[in-house]
């Protein structure tokens, strides 16, 4: 498919400048959006620019959504053939953490469907692909959710976000929190999707989330062999306002929504 290629060679392409930048932090260009952990540099703005660019040239007449720089509006018509960008997903992880949770992700839409995606680590070099109706790939190899069946040994990412959302989240996630066997937040949407992708989590939670954060995790989860839905069972829609967020292995959805309608 050549949406994939493209997926492929724009993280080829930017994978060694986000390398460069990451090993050398002194003197970057950091500032806030909506709130003041909510950091935004000079690397996302790059990489948004050279992934835009190399659709562009490819794909004159496409559409492209993306985290920065006005990006934002999503198309007046939801079926036409839309390219969706988040370039540094974690970036508050980018800028100060001891581990590389942060991750580049470019998805392609058409008729309002995800039809390929991908998500690029780039300092460890792991990549995630996937195809509609094609399965999920790391590194090359074929990956796929975890069987975990019961929440009480599950590991569930429940991503709490910024200030705004921490009480819906606590309203809404709270039972599961206090139920999971483990639980984590690495704060970077790419991460927890795809590690339900590769079987490392068994589900990732979320109130509020952007298309560009979710869109290529949520395709890598649904092809893994993963189900997804709003917090009402209801499927994603692409480019409309969802009630929540949730992606697990599949074995453990009823479940997570129970707990999370509890209230």
């Amino acid at each position: 498919m050549i949406e994939i290629e493209l997926i492929e060679n724009a993280f080829a392409a930017v994978t060694p400048y986000v390398r460069e930048r990451h090993a050398d932090k002194a003197g970057m260009e950091i500032s806030s959006k909506d709130h003041a952990t909510d950091l935004l540099t000079e690397v996302d703005l790059e990489v948004q620019r050279r992934v835009a660019a190399m659709i562009t040239e490819a794909f004159p007449h496409d559409l492209i959504v993306a985290e920065e720089e006005g990006r934002t509006r999503y198309p007046d018509d939801p079926n036409a053939r839309a390219w969706l960008i988040d370039p540094i997903d974690g970036t508050q992880n980018f800028v100060r953490s001891l581990l590389p949770e942060f991750g580049i992700s470019i998805a392609f839409a058409q008729d309002g469907l995800l039809v390929a995606g991908g998500v690029s680590f780039p300092i460890t070099g792991d990549v995630f692909l996937a195809g509609r109706g094609a399965g999920a790939l790391h590194n090359g190899c074929t990956t796929r959710v975890s069987d975990v069946r019961s929440l009480t040994t599950a590991r569930v990412e429940i991503d709490f976000g910024g200030p705004s959302i921490r009480q819906r989240t606590l309203d809404r996630a709270g039972s599961i929190l206090l139920h999971t066997g483990q639980f984590r937040c690495h704060c970077a949407a790419v991460l927890g999707l795809c590690s339900v992708a590769s079987g490392d989590s068994d589900a990732y939670v979320h109130v509020a989330l952007s298309p560009w954060d979710y869109a290529a995790g949520l395709l890598l989860a649904e092809e893994a062999g993963g189900r997804s839905s709003d917090f009402h069972g209801n499927p994603i829609h692409l480019f409309r306002e969802n009630d929540g967020i949730l992606v697990s292995n599949g074995h453990l959805h009823d479940e997570l929504l129970a707990h999370i309608n509890t209230k």
